[in-house]
């Protein structure tokens, strides 16, 4: 029986109000007193290690004093026998002399080898005829001034000692610590045990009206806040034994309401069961809905009648980058994309126009719609517009795509033509040169290089020299010759093209060609040639002087956005001058064949040929530019793989 009631009694203990804050207090106490003895031991031990500290630097001192002359003579017997009387003074380690220059003259040392005691190092400058330092100014460790530096001294101490100290008074220290604490503990435990007695007789009689005895009451045995706490459980007893006898009236009528209420539940749970099935279907196609709506390949807006947005579609994002914080409603979006006042209000006027229409049943009405994107962009739109029960569905298709291509079909039959006539040219050209050519070499022959005509000659050959390389070009830019292409290290070839077309003149260049930017997959001559024509461009674009900024990075299809027509791993190659820029009605004509701004200069073959050049080679060239701030040309060469799939080349055809 009385092992049985140990453990209860335990049991009783620890969830007793008396245990939990005799439990608190004491190891509150012994936290703080643990603190405190911790503190304090810190302490002492800080201090006594301070004072070893300072009363070392006023050794080293000391010692910097004694050895003066023969530090500066650097009398190494004599500063060998100081350095060993040094040592023999207490907790001494080592003794170390240095010049000047940083020779060590003497090191002596009684560190046993393998001892891993701390050491503690002081050191003083020995200084020719100095100042008197006073003690305070060693300790802080000043130096004398007015004279020069002839060396250095250097002591080591142990802290065995100070160690042991500290032991030895933390031990001290916690025994102190552990008789307060079981003294204070002992003190807290009588004077709870009076205070908590009223308190027991209180949880007795609430642990009686908490199991149901509501007859039994609470002796009050003082007027104290336990007594009135008693007195206030005696009556909370009494009022809950009539409660319960209610209780148990309306128990009886509640029942009988349950019963009514099964009944009338029973039926609701069929409605309800009907209406989520409802639910969930119609959740379900309109799911499907947006799911197909988000695919189409064109701009989907669902607007109130008050024109706020409630729906975009991916498609409106992704091409126009405007999502519905920055667009919250349709005045808003159309602010955004057309913001021109009086052309938005065009647009408006033939939106109106589309839903009228809509309204009065007659076919979808589209209208065109030119819109900037958040990039700077031009999209051009065909747009027409729905309604919905109280929804207005405006639906934009993207043309911009397709009129490009279209443009792109177009150019490319002009410069096909364009091309037939010019290799004819050319080569007649050619030929007629080739005979010029040959008799002025004849002609050479006939004359001493001091004659008059000589030089007449000499430059009538430079200049059919010249000729013939322009034929050639018409013949690049009409057949090209089928490149021959190889992996080539695109940032030398543009640091070399760079450095021949900026030769000579007042242009800055600026290359931002990383190390490892990969190899391209093209011909060298023709790319050399189309970047000396970019280069020579920006000179040219530049006469006062300015910056030629070349930069080349690595891009992929997967990674980043790339011109419609590219997919895998290209080199970007950007070309940036700070030149004049290319007026608006320039820009469709820039590639264009004879078209040139430069009546005095240009043939208007150069940014043909490269647009010939780079197309060829599978690369794309795309062009920035701000009239007055200069023009970026961007261009896009594929990787050199190591196997490269075998190009359907032809074979260059012989110029005459």
């Amino acid at each position: 029986m009385n092992r049985l009631s140990l453990p209860l009694r335990f049991s009783t203990l620890r969830s007793s109000f008396q245990f939990k804050l005799f439990l608190r207090f004491t190891l509150f106490s012994a936290a703080i007193t643990v603190l405190c003895v911790t503190l304090f031991v810190l302490h002492e031990i800080h201090e006594n290690r301070h004072h070893a500290t300072e009363m070392l630097q006023l050794q080293a001192h000391a010692l910097a004093d004694t050895v003066r002359l023969p530090l500066y003579a650097e009398n190494a017997d004599l500063l060998n026998s100081f350095a060993a009387e040094t040592l023999l003074l207490p907790e001494i380690r080592a003794v170390e002399i240095v010049s000047a220059r940083g020779k060590l003259l003497v090191q002596i040392s009684s560190v046993p080898p393998g001892s891993r005691e701390e050491l503690v190092r002081q050191s003083a400058e020995v200084h020719a005829h100095p100042l008197a330092l006073s003690p305070e100014q060693a300790l802080s460790g000043e130096q004398g001034g007015g004279g020069d530096l002839v060396g250095e001294v250097r002591l080591y101490r142990g802290t065995d000692d100070l160690w042991q100290q500290g032991r030895r008074l933390a031990a001290l220290s916690v025994v102190l610590a552990t008789v307060c604490w079981l003294f204070v503990c002992l003190s807290c435990y009588l004077i709870l045990r009076r205070v908590t007695f009223s308190f027991n007789l209180l949880m007795r009689g609430l642990e009686n009206v908490h199991g149901g005895d509501y007859v039994s009451r609470i002796a009050i045995l003082s007027d104290d806040e336990p007594g009135r706490a008693s007195a206030s459980v005696n009556e909370l007893a009494e009022s809950l034994r009539q409660r319960q006898e209610e209780n148990r009236r309306l128990h009886a009528e509640l029942m009988a309401a349950m019963e009514f209420e099964i009944a009338s539940k029973e039926q609701l749970v069929a409605v309800n069961m009907d209406l989520e099935k409802e639910i969930e279907q119609r959740t379900q196609a309109r799911q499907e809905l947006k799911n197909l709506v988000e695919q189409l390949p064109m701009g989907i807006v669902w607007s109130g009648e008050r024109g706020e947005i409630e729906y975009l579609n991916a498609f409106m994002l992704q091409t126009f980058g405007y999502g519905a914080d920055e667009a919250p409603d349709l005045c808003a979006l159309f602010a955004l994309i057309c913001p021109d006042k009086a052309y938005r209000d065009s647009v408006a006027e033939k939106r109106l126009a589309a839903i009228e229409a809509w309204e009065q049943g007659s076919q979808a009405t589209f209208y065109e719609v030119n819109a900037l994107c958040k990039d700077g962009s031009q999209r051009h739109l065909n747009c027409s517009n729905q309604r919905s029960g109280s929804r207005i569905v405006d639906i934009m298709i993207d043309m911009t795509e397709r009129e490009l291509l279209q443009q792109q079909i177009v150019r490319n039959q002009k410069l096909e033509s364009i091309g037939v006539l010019a290799g004819g040219i050319a080569h007649n050209f050619n030929n007629a040169l080739t005979g010029v050519l040959g008799y002025i070499s004849f002609a050479k022959k006939f004359l001493e290089s001091s004659h008059g005509a000589h030089e007449l000659l000499l430059q009538a050959e430079k200049a059919t020299m010249r000729a013939a390389g322009f034929a050639n070009q018409l013949l690049s830019f009409a057949k090209g010759g089928a490149p021959l292409r190889k992996g080539v290290p695109v940032a030398t070839l543009v640091e070399e093209s760079v450095q021949f077309s900026t030769g000579g003149s007042n242009v800055t260049v600026s290359l931002d060609l990383p190390p490892d930017l990969p190899p391209v997959y093209v011909d060298d001559g023709q790319m050399r040639q189309a970047f000396n024509c970019i280069c020579i461009n920006a000179v040219q674009a530049m006469p006062e002087g300015g910056r030629l900024t070349v930069r080349g990075r690595r891009v992929s299809g997967e990674e980043e956005r790339l011109p419609a027509s590219l997919c895998g791993c290209y080199v970007e190659l950007s070309f940036q001058d700070e030149g004049c820029g290319i007026r608006d009605e320039h820009r469709s004509s820039i590639f264009t064949p004879y078209f040139t701004t430069k009546a005095q200069l240009g043939t208007g073959l150069g940014l043909a040929t490269v647009h010939s050049i780079i197309t060829r080679h599978g690369g794309v060239i795309t062009f920035d530019t701000q009239l007055g701030k200069g023009t970026t040309f961007t261009i896009y060469l594929p990787v050199f793989c190591i196997e490269p799939a075998a190009p359907q080349q032809k074979e260059p055809e012989p110029v005459a």
